[in-house]
C-alpha cells in the first residue's frame, strides 16, 4: 500500500527509534533498519583477511597516457600510510597521488593509485614493495586517478564466533536488505577516530576555529554535513519515510544517478517500491539541488534543530545523497570459524554499517538479547 505518511512520528515510532547516543557520539545519528530482528552478535576484523574490500574501477585503462596506475594489495596499511610511502619513495607531493577511496587499515584491500609516470622508474617498483605491500599490476592512462573514480567496492568479511542459530537471523536481515535496500549512513570511520570532527568542522564553518591545511579542513567540514545527512536520515526512518516518497523529494535514479523533484509521490512511489528510484538527503552546499514543499519542511526542520541553516554551507560545495543503497552480489555462508558475507556496495556506502545491521553488537543493538524478547515485524 503506496499511503502517504504523516510527517509527525508516532508516540510507539518515537520510543522504538531512540537515537543510540547523542548527535556528536559514537552512532552519530545512525539507527538500525531492522531493529526488530535480532543480530548476530560476533566479532570482525580480528586478522587481516578476515575484512578484504577490492575496488571495482570505474573505467578502463587506456594503457598510454602521462601517469601510472599501481594496481595494489595492502596488509595493515591504510590508503593514508600508502599515499605517504609513495610521498616518500619517489620523492613526490600528496597531491601527486591519486586515489579513488580510502580506505581502513585493518584488512587486506586491494585498489589503484595513480603517479606521475616520469617520477616511477622500474627500480621504483620493487623498492615500494614489502612492508604490508603489493604490486599486482600498472597501466598507463592519461588522467590522474582522482577521489570517487570507482563504481563501488566488493568485500569478503568474516564474523566470528556470532551467536548460536547466526545464520537464520543473518539470512533474515538479508532479506530485507535485499527487498527495501539499506540505509545508505556515513559509518563511524568517517567522524574520525575520537568522534569530534563533526564540532570541528562546524567551529570552522561559524568561525570559531581556523586551520591553514586545505585538505584537513574539507575532512573535518564533510564530516559536520555527513553527521546533517544521518540526522535526517534518522529522522525520516523515524517518521516511517524511509522508503516513501514526499512532494517535493530529490530523488535518484539508481542505474543513471539521474536526479528529479518529486511532484506526484503516489505516481512515483511504484518506482520506488522496486528500487528503481529512491529520495535523497541533503550534502549541504550551494550546488545542492533543492528539495521542494514536504521534503524540504524536514529537511531544514532537521537543520534548524542542529543550531545551523542553510547560509552556513554558502561556500562549499553540496550534492545530494540517496537515502538508502542497493547491495548486490549477496552470498552468505557459514564457515568453520564463522559467517562469510560478501557483497558490492556501491561507491561512498559504507560496509560497516551493513555489518552493523546484521551484528547489532553497538549500543542499543539486540545482539545479546534472546528472539523472544524482540517483536516481529517492524
Amino acid at each position: 500500500m503506496n499511503r502517504q505518511r504523516p510527517l509527525v512520528a508516532t508516540p510507539c515510532q518515537e520510543q522504538r527509534n531512540q537515537p543510540m547516543e547523542s548527535p556528536m557520539g559514537g552512532n552519530f545519528g545512525r539507527i538500525y533498519l531492522t531493529e526488530a530482528l535480532p543480530g548476530t552478535g560476533g566479532r570482525i576484523k580480528e586478522k587481516p583477511d578476515d575484512f578484504q574490500v577490492e575496488e571495482v574501477p570505474l573505467y578502463p585503462l587506456s594503457g598510454q597516457g602521462g601517469f601510472t596506475f599501481l594496481f595494489v594489495e595492502t596488509v595493515n596499511l591504510s590508503t593514508l600510510d600508502l599515499v605517504d610511502r609513495l610521498r616518500d619513495r619517489l620523492g613526490i607531493r600528496d597531491d601527486e597521488v591519486g586515489v579513488a577511496g580510502w580506505k581502513d587499515k585493518h584488512a587486506i584491500t586491494r585498489q589503484f593509485v595513480s603517479v606521475p609516470r616520469d617520477r616511477l622508474l622500474e627500480t621504483h617498483v620493487s623498492e615500494l614493495a614489502g612492508d604490508g605491500l603489493r604490486i599486482l599490476h600498472s597501466a598507463h592512462h592519461p588522467h590522474k586517478l582522482r577521489t570517487g573514480h570507482l563504481l563501488g567496492n566488493r568485500f569478503s568479511v568474516l564474523v566470528r564466533e556470532p551467536r548460536p542459530g547466526a545464520l537464520p537471523l543473518a539470512s533474515a536481515i538479508l532479506d530485507r536488505v535485499r527487498g527495501g535496500g539499506l540505509a545508505n549512513f556515513y559509518g563511524p570511520q568517517r567522524f574520525g577516530a575520537s568522534g569530534d570532527n563533526p564540532a570541528a568542522g562546524r567551529d570552522l564553518l561559524t568561525g570559531r576555529r581556523t586551520m591553514r591545511s586545505v585538505r584537513r579542513r574539507k575532512l573535518l567540514v564533510s564530516a559536520y554535513t555527513s553527521l546533517l545527512f544521518n540526522l535526517t536520515l534518522k529522522e525520516r526512518m523515524q517518521r516511517g519515510l524511509f522508503a516513501q516518497l514526499l512532494r517535493g523529494d530529490v530523488a535518484k535514479k539508481t542505474e543513471t544517478g539521474g536526479l528529479f523533484v518529486v511532484e506526484d509521490p503516489p505516481l512515483e512511489q511504484p518506482r520506488a517500491d522496486k528500487l528503481e528510484i529512491s529520495a535523497t538527503g541533503p550534502i549541504w552546499g550551494k550546488k545542492m539541488m533543492a528539495p521542494k514543499a514536504e521534503a524540504l519542511a524536514l529537511e531544514t526542520e532537521v537543520l534548524t534543530r542542529q543550531g545551523a541553516s542553510a547560509d552556513l554551507f554558502r561556500r562549499q560545495p553540496g550534492s545530494r545523497r540517496p537515502l538508502r543503497v542497493v547491495v548486490r552480489e549477496l552470498a552468505l555462508r557459514e564457515e568453520p570459524e564463522g559467517l562469510r558475507l560478501e557483497f558490492f556496495l556501491p561507491k561512498g556506502s559504507y560496509a560497516t554499517v551493513l555489518l552493523d545491521e546484521i551484528m547489532k553488537t553497538g549500543p542499543g543493538g539486540t545482539a545479546d538479547r534472546p528472539p523472544s524478547d524482540v517483536e516481529d515485524g517492524q
